[in-house]
């Protein structure tokens, strides 16, 4: 593309400029160019946008200039959803979050945002394409919850290439989330019953993948990736507590060959008041001494195969488990015991919603399972706890005074006798 400079409309300082341009097939058009200020090495920076005419492109330059003012005006760039979300991903976020979280939004993006707005420049990217592009994924049959997963990440994105300034505004705040229809599916399964619980925990005495780490999420509430990351050294037999200090988690990351690449990785506890102390009962502390039992007998069988690791909940030659092998074990376990099927996690809300239902302080159930804040706990199980307020009048009344004198008759009232007598006879009537 080569460019002319004619005589042209030259605008005064910081109003902008109009440029003939010749284009590679022949066309000409105009673009304007306005100012932006200088970068931190003193150069200047620019932005241009053309236009087919002349007329078009002074009227452009009027628009250009108010946006200027407005502070919506920024340099335009080429980056695509598709190359500026995997730069953000890969080189921005680890910065702030672990980088299994990062990894997360990256998979979030290929699988969802990149197929439907991979294509379209950032600077490009409007409301009107983020509000097809969620109805896309809802006719393809996502739910509600993946759509605003995705619309969450894609929020995140345009919100720091905005700060950033390589778009004015983040287009996606312009746009509502995906609400929940009414008999849609939901991947959250409602919490095991006290005697449900009861009959996984007597039938998974012996099973050696699963005996253990069913104690340890059912006794504890703790988040499968915390049972995972459990060591032997977070065990304090003597004082019989445990400490969670840690998570594994599978995640898949694409090497720069394209090549999907699924690691169990270990991170710090999600957040500070993950990193906690649970008392053990007697009943983990059998479960606990079962899982020694079976890593001896793995180890021997498995020869000179066994690899061996710190972890608690291991494989049959001793490495981390995984989380996806031990679901498939589970899924077999309930399949053949006539359980009803719940996810892994909602185990942990199942031992919530118990605990709570058994009058355990909510303050001491949310501290048990790690919550930062004991709105979290309320907002999630006050509404599976209706014993909440099944104590409160009677509680409350009782640490009041009564009455002393029981009010029977119109004269405790004070009303004089003639009166009651009138009333009286009008009820008779």
């Amino acid at each position: 593309m080569t460019i002319e400079q004619s005589k042209k409309t030259k605008a005064r300082n910081n109003e902008g400029s109009i440029f003939k341009k010749t284009l590679k097939n022949g066309t000409v058009v105009y673009a304007v160019e306005i100012s932006l200020g200088k970068k931190a090495n003193g150069k200047r920076r620019r932005t241009q946008k053309t236009f087919k005419t002349l007329a078009e492109a002074k009227r452009g330059r009027v628009q250009m200039l108010k946006a200027q003012q407005e502070g919506r005006l920024t340099q335009v760039r080429n980056d695509t959803v598709y190359t500026y979300g995997l730069w953000w991903a890969r080189e921005v976020k680890p910065q702030s979050i672990r980088e299994t979280t990062a990894a997360d939004y990256e998979d979030r993006l290929r699988r969802y945002v990149i197929p439907f707005l991979g294509k379209v420049r950032m600077v490009d990217l409007k409301s009107e394409h983020i509000i097809a592009w969620m109805n896309e994924l809802k006719r393809s049959g996502k739910s509600a919850n993946t759509i605003n997963g995705a619309r969450r990440v894609l929020t995140g994105l345009c919100k720091y290439a905005a700060r950033t300034g390589v778009i004015p505004f983040n287009p996606v705040l312009a746009t509502d989330s995906m609400r929940r229809q009414v008999g849609e599916k939901s991947q959250v399964q409602k919490p095991w019953s006290h005697d449900e619980m009861n009959q996984v925990l007597q039938a998974v005495v012996g099973d050696s993948k699963l005996d253990c780490f069913l104690h340890l999420m059912m006794h504890t509430g703790m988040r499968p990736g915390e049972v995972l990351g459990l060591r032997w050294r977070d065990i304090d037999e003597a004082n019989s507590s445990l400490s969670v200090t840690g998570t594994l988690k599978q995640t898949r990351r694409i090497t720069p060959s394209g090549r999907g690449v699924v690691r169990i990785e270990r991170n710090e506890p999600k957040t500070f008041a993950s990193r906690r102390p649970i008392t053990i009962s007697p009943e983990l502390r059998e479960a606990l001494e079962r899982q020694k039992m079976y890593e001896s007998v793995a180890r021997i069988t498995a020869g000179k195969n066994w690899v061996g690791s710190a972890y608690v909940i291991t494989s049959r030659v001793g490495t981390p488990m995984s989380l996806s092998n031990l679901r498939k074990a589970y899924i077999k376990f309930l399949a053949a015991h006539t359980v009803r099927y719940i996810r892994l996690h909602d185990i942990r809300h199942s031992v919530a919603t118990l605990s709570l239902g058994l009058g355990i302080p909510i303050e001491q159930v949310s501290q048990v399972l790690g919550h930062t804040r004991i709105e979290t706990t309320k907002s999630i199980y006050a509404q599976h706890v209706p014993r909440f307020t099944e104590n409160f009048t009677r509680v409350l009344s009782a640490s009041l005074p009564s009455a002393r004198h029981t009010i029977k008759t119109f004269e405790d009232f004070g009303m004089p006798a003639s009166l009651v007598a009138k009333k009286t006879d009008r009820e008779v009537d």
